[in-house]
């Protein structure tokens, strides 16, 4: 579970108890790290139909470093949050996924870039 990290509100009592956005990060799995710690807090999810974000219109491109930092940080999720046994398995799977999405050959060059980035470079510490 996760969320869109364009469009979100956290009471900062979560934030006191679960610790801030992992900087490291700086952009890509940012939320879901942060999902991860309030739910195994016991923190909830909230989905809210009826309210209304404005968010500037962006380009739905993907760049390279969107594919570096997807890469490199789903390890870090992986090294911060699953059991050591399960890594290997998770990795794969969303290996094989983004494989399966058939990125342009620049971005799969970024992305396994960014995963043994991820692999070799120490993870923030996981946090609580």
């Amino acid at each position: 579970t996760t969320f869109l990290g364009g469009g979100h509100a956290i009471r900062m009592s979560v934030i006191d108890e679960v610790g801030e956005f992992p900087t490291p990060f700086f952009y890509a799995h940012e939320e879901t790290d942060f999902a991860w710690r309030a739910l195994d807090a016991g923190w909830d999810i909230d989905y809210r139909a009826d309210m209304v974000l404005q968010h500037p219109r962006t380009e739905a491109s993907r760049h390279a470093v969107y594919y570096h930092h997807t890469g490199r940080n789903r390890v870090w999720l992986a090294k911060r949050h699953r059991p050591a046994v399960l890594v290997p398995i998770y990795l794969a799977t969303w290996a094989a996924y983004t494989l399966a999405q058939r990125p342009p050959l620049s971005g799969l060059t970024a992305w396994w870039s960014g995963f043994f980035e991820g692999v070799r470079v120490t993870c923030p510490p996981r946090r609580p």
